[in-house]
């Protein structure tokens, strides 16, 4: 899977991917508004979602996980649930009458572990830790 292959809510800016650059394509990637939302409301709770307190009256995943650390399989995690958002919002207009796990041309099984592997296997090693660290902040 190459950059051009990755969907552009995936990157920064709000709205989401409005800072993909195709002469700089790595920057941004797997940063995006959507992404980071979703990443909160998944691993932190929902009200978390949009940068307030937490809320919650039970522990947040991360917790129940003994999460300390994003990693390449978090990300790949909340890039599929955003991807499934996305895809219901379509789906709902659709003629399609059930989920799979690959719908049309998109498999989000491949999604993921494609996404796993770019991070973890990119040659800008610079890139994929500063992203690391970005999401550790």
């Amino acid at each position: 899977m190459t950059l051009i292959d990755f969907p552009t809510f995936l990157w920064a800016g709000n709205p989401p991917g409005s800072r993909y650059n195709e002469d700089m394509m790595s920057e941004g990637l797997f940063q995006g508004y959507f992404l980071e939302r979703i990443m909160r409301h998944i691993f932190t709770g929902p009200s978390t979602a949009l940068g307030d307190d937490s809320r919650a009256t039970h522990s947040c995943n991360a917790s129940l996980h003994d999460m300390t650390t994003v990693e390449a399989e978090h990300i790949a995690y909340a890039c599929v649930q955003a991807s499934f958002h996305l895809f219901i919002a379509r789906f709902a207009i659709s003629n399609k009458n059930k989920w799979a796990k690959a719908n049309s041309e998109f498999n989000n099984q491949a999604f993921y572990y494609n996404i796993i592997n770019f991070i973890r296997e990119c040659e800008d090693r610079d890139w994929a830790q500063g992203l690391l660290k970005w999401w550790n902040k």
